[in-house]
């Protein structure tokens, strides 16, 4: 992994324009750290500019996510309750909506994979994601989650 300090130069609620020395990739998912390491989100590299040489203006868009759910289905194949989905959201989802998809399923148990429909469900366990950005900071770090190919 590599790291690097950069400078803020504009923050928005959906992203950052930083000025770094690294040349990036777009599309290249990075995690940005305040200075402090306080608070820290994942991001995605829309654009890498070229200022100077040395030095490079890199727009990066903030990734949305606010909660993480964890659903747990009664598995089909073995019959124990072991069986879940996951999935990610930018607001809290109302049962009914919960209950209204299809699912992608794996059994812990047996390893049966497939689909469960919500109105299954035994559990619903939602989690508050913790990626945030501070606008008062100044400094931020970038670290890569992984490389587009593409």
């Amino acid at each position: 992994m590599l790291a690097e300090r950069a400078s803020t130069e504009n923050v928005s609620s959906w992203g950052v324009l930083v000025r770094t020395e690294r040349l990036w990739t777009p599309d290249t998912r990075v995690f940005v750290k305040s200075s402090e390491g306080n608070f820290w989100a994942r991001a995605r590299v829309v654009y890498c500019r070229t200022l100077q040489n040395t030095t490079h203006a890199l727009g990066l868009e903030f990734y949305a996510t606010a909660y993480r759910y964890n659903l747990t289905f009664r598995c089909i194949s073995c019959g124990r309750y072991e069986a879940s989905a996951n999935f990610r959201s930018d607001k809290i989802e109302v049962e009914d909506q919960i209950k209204a998809r299809i699912y992608p399923v794996t059994c812990a148990g047996c390893g049966w994979k497939g689909e469960a429909c919500g109105f299954s469900v035994i559990r619903v366990l939602r989690y508050k994601s913790r990626e945030t950005f501070n606008p008062n900071e100044n400094v931020v770090r970038l670290r890569p989650i992984y490389v587009s190919t593409s």
